[in-house]
């Protein structure tokens, strides 16, 4: 059984669950793995540039001490990304290169966890004021690109 589908809508900027018939839709495993790393909203760290004081993060990070003792732990293993950190920055490449390097280091789980082989990222703005990103994630030999827009929530 694969994983309840997520689906990103380019126009809202946002990702829903899918409906198949009368049932949620199941599978592109990947894909949604991908949104849920990038969409969960990651915690703040001292000296981030953010548009707000609320710190974010996801509530269960504060419970990974009391995950299964027979895993080996990771230091600072949160879920997310700071992606929601990029409407603060300014329009520059500096900015497109921050947001790369965030792309790539929300999936690098993925690596870790042997599901992915590589992750790529290429980042750009939109001509309306958001951000996207172009992401490939190499799993068992074969690239699969996911391409995502979205914009500053008001």
């Amino acid at each position: 059984m694969g994983d309840i589908r997520i689906v990103w809508d380019p126009t809202t900027g946002t990702g829903d669950l899918n409906i198949l018939g009368s049932g949620l839709e199941l599978g592109h495993d990947l894909e949604t793995a991908s949104l849920i790393s990038m969409f969960t909203d990651a915690q703040s760290d001292p000296g981030d540039i953010a548009y707000d004081t609320d710190p974010r993060g996801w509530w269960a990070d504060t419970y990974a001490a009391l995950e299964d003792p027979a895993l080996t732990a990771i230091p600072d293993d949160r879920i997310g990304s700071k992606i929601w950190q990029a409407f603060a920055r300014p329009r520059t490449q500096d900015t497109l290169n921050w947001l790369r390097d965030e792309v790539i280091r929300c999936h690098g789980w993925m690596l870790i966890d042997g599901v992915a082989s590589a992750v790529d990222a290429t980042a750009f703005f939109t001509s309306s004021g958001g951000i996207g990103a172009i992401v490939t994630i190499t799993a068992n030999g074969v690239p699969n690109i996911y391409n995502y827009v979205w914009s500053q929530e008001s």
